[in-house]
């Protein structure tokens, strides 16, 4: 079965964007005018689903297998190096951070409590959902990855995908309930090549395993794995006015050592793949293989 629709045939990525962003600018359009309530984040959250609303729809629209789409956010058998590499690497970089910032004299204090062993998991289980996991990963990587990979190299695939999901972000700087929306410049700037680097880190991820589950978790380590950086609160805000210096040193830390992970598999990987072996491509989402 083909498409009814000549331009989602022709274009399925494009086709795809254009939704997600559609359905996720206007579904949270609201917020921006609310303030802090639950309202305000309950459409934000809905809004946030607009990827894998948008991934299944185009799927669908062009007659292709929308269980075999669905199947890779519960595909668990990749090998356990990967769930080590999930749920390990981002532990990995928060903790070299942190080491490169005491060495340069960075706002660090390792005296500051830990954060609640309850709330990690929490934190974890919330990214895994509704905060980068669930409803993003089955559109960017699950949809646009390995139709991407069958054009160009798995390198600029994943670029293409980060460029694009930085700025479907992009109202959640306006909406007072997200964090984004208390960014400084340097966290902003930081935040949009974090984004771009992290797209190469979970492409690798997705290539290697084909698993939208491999990359969610990932994904949601990344988020969680934030919090253990331990930061001098005291140093990052003085007199209730937040530190630009400071703020902006630990932003390139975290963004040099994130650098060097994307560096390092781009060069044993390589850029044309990212992964050792045959890379996910649309046959992979009309079920013809794995």
């Amino acid at each position: 079965m083909s498409s009814q629709i000549p331009w989602i045939e022709a274009h399925p990525v494009a086709a795809f964007f254009v939704g997600a962003y559609a359905y996720t600018w206007i579904v949270s359009a609201p917020a921006v005018f609310m303030e802090a309530s639950w309202t305000a984040w309950i459409l934000v959250v809905i809004g946030s689903f607009g990827p894998p609303v948008s991934a299944a729809m185009v799927t669908w629209l062009r007659g292709d297998d929308v269980r075999a789409w669905a199947r890779q956010i519960v595909h668990w058998r990749v090998g356990w190096p990967w769930w080590v590499a999930a749920f390990g690497l981002p532990v990995a970089i928060v903790a070299v951070t942190t080491v490169v910032l005491m060495a340069i004299g960075g706002p660090v204090d390792l005296d500051h409590p830990l954060q609640s062993p309850v709330l990690i998991p929490i934190i974890f289980l919330f990214g895994l959902t509704v905060s980068g996991g669930l409803n993003e990963e089955p559109g960017w990587r699950g949809f646009a990855q390995p139709y991407l990979n069958d054009r160009y190299s798995a390198l600029t695939a994943s670029l293409i995908i980060g460029v694009v999901w930085a700025v479907w972000h992009l109202p959640y700087f306006l909406i007072p309930v997200t964090p984004h929306s208390g960014f400084t410049i340097a966290n902003q700037v930081g935040w949009f090549a974090g984004i771009i680097l992290l797209s190469v880190i979970l492409g690798w991820a997705y290539n290697n395993t084909g698993s939208v589950l491999i990359v969610m978790v990932l994904h949601a380590m990344v988020n969680t794995a934030d919090v253990l950086l331990p930061l001098a609160p005291d140093v990052l805000v003085v007199d209730g006015v937040i530190d630009e210096t400071a703020v902006a040193t630990v932003t390139a830390t975290q963004l040099g050592v994130q650098l060097l992970v994307a560096l390092a598999i781009v060069a044993y990987f390589g850029r044309e793949s990212l992964a050792r072996g045959e890379i996910p491509g649309i046959a992979q989402l009309r079920g013809e293989n794995r």
